[in-house]
């Protein structure tokens, strides 16, 4: 199985580390390969920016996402430069506070929103990840959790935790109300 994931926003969202952090989550206790790249504007804020991480139980030789799987669009830019390079049964979760889109397949959360409300605007890309982390497969939420700890100083390790726990149940909330339990066990897909 190959599973192909791209985030895209603008620099200063968190897009890399929100795909570093997924990266690391999927690669402990399971025996898959990993791969994360990423590119970005020459703007140190606010320019265009895109991370992919790419999951394989066979080894993986080629590292970027022409075709995704999984896309997540944290700005209406990055929505709708990458949203045409998403499989037909592609998963997309968008942060509904700043994208706008029709389809009724689409997941969303107001992330942006989110943050705000938690007095702490910079933890949008950590709610985004903990409710793409409801959403795929074998993707175990303690793991990531460990992960932001280890990576974000105690003094506020705990609001980015706080922020990923509101976006894993925000996300769940959602599945219930499209009665689904598990929607993205259909990205895993055999590879020839």
């Amino acid at each position: 199985m190959r599973i192909n994931v791209r985030f895209a926003g603008a620099g200063g969202q968190g897009v890399i580390l929100a795909s570093v952090l997924l990266a690391k989550g999927y690669g402990l206790g399971e025996d898959y390969n990993i791969a994360q790249t990423q590119s970005y504007g020459p703007e140190a804020r606010g320019g265009a920016c895109k991370a992919e991480v790419v999951v394989s139980d066979e080894e993986i030789d080629y590292m970027k996402v022409d075709t995704a799987d999984v896309f997540i669009a944290l700005n209406q830019v990055g929505y709708d430069k990458y949203i045409d390079e998403v499989s037909k049964e592609g998963l997309v979760l968008i942060n509904s506070t700043l994208v706008e889109s029709d389809d009724p397949n689409h997941y969303r959360i107001p992330a942006t929103e989110i943050a705000e409300e938690m007095g702490k605007p910079f933890v949008v890309n950590i709610v985004i990840l903990g409710a793409l982390t409801r959403l795929l497969p074998k993707v175990h939420a303690p793991a990531i959790q460990e992960e932001i700890k280890k990576n974000f100083a105690a003094s506020i390790a705990g609001i980015n935790l706080d922020a990923f726990e509101t976006g894993y149940r925000e996300m769940s909330r959602l599945l219930d109300e499209r009665n689904e339990t598990q929607p993205a066990m259909k990205l895993v897909k055999k590879t020839a």
